[in-house]
Parts: C-alpha cells; structure tokens; sequence
C-alpha cells in the first residue's frame, strides 16, 4: 500500500484497525529495530509486592468484655496521652461514660506513654468501646452482670459437645473433671436430676476412648481419669462407678512394669489411692517423697499439680512429711505467679511464652485459690483472663483462637463461683 493511506480514512477507523493489531502489533525506530524488544507483556491485573504494617489499637480492652459489677479498665498507650477518654455505646453512639486518664508513666523505649482507662463506674449492660482522642478507640466489648455464668456455660456446651463427639482431649477432660470436682454446684444440670450435666457427656467419651483404644503414652493419664470419675460419678451410679474404678485399676496395672516414676502415674496413683484406699498405691505414692523433698519445680508438670491437689484432699491416711511438703510448695508457687503476673500480662509491656503459657499458669493459680480461697489469686485470674481475651499488646483475642475452649473451664468456673451473682445492673443516669 502507498505510504498515507491511513491518513485517507477516518479517525475511528484508525483506532478500531490498532486496536485488532493486539499483541501481534510491532512498532518499529527510524533503524528498523524494535524499541520494546526486551519488554514482555503486561499483566492483565498488575501485581504490587509490599508488606502492610500491622495496625494495632492502642486503647486494649477485653475483646469479649467485663462483668458490671467488677472493676473495668482498659490500657492506653500513645504518643501522647490525652486526659480524658469516652465509653460509647456501639449500637446508640451515646457518649455513656467519661473519666480520666490515670497512672501515666512513659514507656520502656521513651517513645511513648501508657496508662489505665478505668470505667468501673459504668454498671450497665450492653455493648461499648472505650475512645479517646488522638489515639482511637478499642474493639467492641460487652457489659454483662451474669458475664463469667455466661462464659462458663458456654465453654460447658462446648466441652459436651467436644466428649459427646470424642474429639476431647485426654488432658482436657482432665480439666473438667477438676472443674466439676470442685464447683460442681455451678454446673447447668437441665434435667434437674441432680447430676451436672456434663458427666453424663464424660460417660459418652469414655465410651469413645474405649471404642478407639487408649494410646500407650496416654495410659496412666487415662488410669488417673477414670479413677476421678468413678470417685466424683459414684452418687449418682455406684454400678457404673465401680466398673470406671475397676477399668482404670486395669489399665494402670498392665502399664505397672513398663513405666518409671513421672507425673502421670503419680497422678493414677493418687486418684487410685483415694478411690481405693489400697496400700498398695500408698507405699507407691511414698516413694516419691525424696524426689519431692529435692526437686523444687515438680508443680510446672500437670500430672503433679492436680496429684498434689488430690493427694491433700483426701480422706485416706497420708504422709504428714508429704502434706506439709505440698503445701509448702503450692504456696511458693503462688507467690512467685503473683510477684511475676504484672510483668508476663501487663496489657503494653507484658512478656510472657504465649497463652499455653498463661493457661498453664492460671491453672496453677486456680489450685492455690481453691485450697486458700485468697482474693488476690482470684484478681491474678481476672487479669490472666482480660489479657488472654484482647488485653494484649497486639489486641489479640486468643480465647476466640484457642483449640480447645475446655481449657478455660477451670478458669472460668474458679470466677463464676468467687464473683457475686447480680440480679437487677444498676442504671447509668
């Protein structure tokens, strides 16, 4: 074709005839070459490489919320600090509680400073946040004056559900049955039979457990389980109790000349001893006593923490020397979470190995407050719960993420049965 050709049609024929070229269109320099050689095509949808900051709230309340009745309060931290912050009803936008900001103390890199919102003056239900200017505001929370009833009962639906389907683990059930062995009036019993509920849903996963088969490495934990049931169960079903006793009599025997001394089968010994009576298991349990005497950090393991508990509470004779040895220890132990607690879940600065960590130490705390009943380990759960629940520095609510909702039972059953029922929430003028 001669040279202008194009310039002989119209316009929109120019662009319709470049766009059909597509890919196949070549442009061409002045020298023949092709100045988009070394370029490959686009794509369709570019892609764009870049890391987004992570964004965290710097006014940390519990994510899930607060009992009415308790004391309130979220951290802040900023820059600087305002001095006042607002709680907001989230469904309203009313402004129903003002206060101020208190204790205000710079932060570890002197950069920023962090303080308390405490809103405990606001008594009544529904859902909030907590704001202030310049920093944000919180994630939602929820008032409640039955809060921890609330979230026990929750956790003991699900924990039926998790036996009723088997996926419970040995471990967890372990928790419930300490649970029910010592708040075992708070327990929902729908039927009214007297029976908490959730012993009929351990029945139904021993009957997995004995259907599936029983891991080696899990027998003496399995002994010790079914020995605390049968003691716990036997009010309601003596038949059925003694067949659960005589099981885990069993299975702790047939494992008897395969295992050392280690904190399960201290555990089936001591839940066997008091079940029984036999002294058999009593001179076994007294051969522990040396290592006991010697070995300071024999609560960190669960096995020894719950055989110590069963060991001290039951009604068959004991080693005085043992008892006084466990007591000695419990209260040790107690006060080191205490005088550690505000450095591992303080909600800006707090270092601790995650909440497998705190879990564990609540655990502990829920031992000791059973035995002394001491309203300071009864505030270290609190605290160890709002931090687990959002109060974090990265507001994270682990409780939301954790696996197994079982094992805040202990927990939370521990602050269902201290905290005080409130019938009627005062109103906010």
């Amino acid at each position: 074709m001669k040279k202008g050709w194009y310039g002989n049609i119209p316009l929109l024929g120019l662009i319709l005839s470049l766009l059909a070229c597509g890919c196949g269109y070549r442009a061409e320099t002045e020298d023949g070459t092709d100045p988009y050689e070394d370029v490959t095509a686009m794509e369709e949808t570019p892609v764009v490489e870049y890391a987004v900051p992570q964004m965290n709230a710097n006014v940390l309340a519990d994510r899930e919320g607060y009992a009415v009745t308790e004391k309130k309060k979220a951290a802040v931290r900023g820059a600087k600090l305002p001095e006042e912050f607002r709680v907001i009803d989230a469904e309203s936008g009313e402004v129903v509680y003002q206060g101020r900001i208190s204790d205000v103390n710079q932060g570890a890199d002197k950069n920023f400073e962090t303080g308390w919102a405490d809103f405990s003056g606001l008594t009544r239900e529904g859902n909030f946040y907590l704001e202030c200017d310049v920093i944000g505001r919180s994630y939602d929370f929820r008032l409640s004056s039955d809060y921890y009833r609330e979230l026990f009962e929750e956790n003991c639906r699900l924990a039926a559900e998790e036996c009723e389907d088997g996926t419970l683990s040995a471990a967890a059930a372990l928790d419930v049955l300490a649970a029910v062995e010592w708040y075992g009036e708070i327990f929902p019993d729908e039927n009214a039979d007297q029976e908490p509920d959730i012993l009929e849903s351990l029945k139904l996963w021993i009957a997995h457990r004995e259907a599936s088969g029983v891991e080696q490495k899990e027998e003496a934990l399995y002994a010790a389980i079914l020995a605390k049931f049968s003691y716990r169960y036997q009010a309601y079903d003596r038949e059925y109790a003694t067949d659960c006793l005589k099981r885990a009599s069993t299975v702790f025997g047939q494992i008897q000349t395969a295992v050392c001394k280690d904190a399960d089968v201290f555990l089936a010994l001591t839940e066997l001893y008091r079940a029984t009576g036999r002294n058999t298991y009593k001179k076994q349990l007294q051969e522990y006593e040396d290592f006991f005497a010697q070995d300071g950090g024999f609560l960190d393991e669960t096995g020894y923490l719950y055989g110590v508990m069963t060991y001290i509470a039951t009604r068959q004779p004991v080693e005085m020397e043992m008892c006084q040895i466990f007591m000695e220890k419990l209260m040790d132990r107690a006060e080191e979470i205490s005088n550690r607690c505000e450095g591992m879940i303080h909600p800006v600065t707090g270092r601790n190995n995650g909440p497998e960590e705190l879990l564990k130490l609540s655990v502990e705390v829920s031992c000791v407050n059973y035995v002394m009943n001491i309203y300071q380990y009864t505030s270290i759960s609190e605290e160890m719960l709002h931090y687990l629940m959002g109060q974090n520095p990265e507001s994270v609510n682990f409780y939301e993420q954790t696996g197994e909702r079982s094992q805040y039972l202990l927990l939370l059953a521990q602050l269902t049965a201290n905290v005080p029922d409130v019938q009627q929430p005062v109103p906010v003028s």
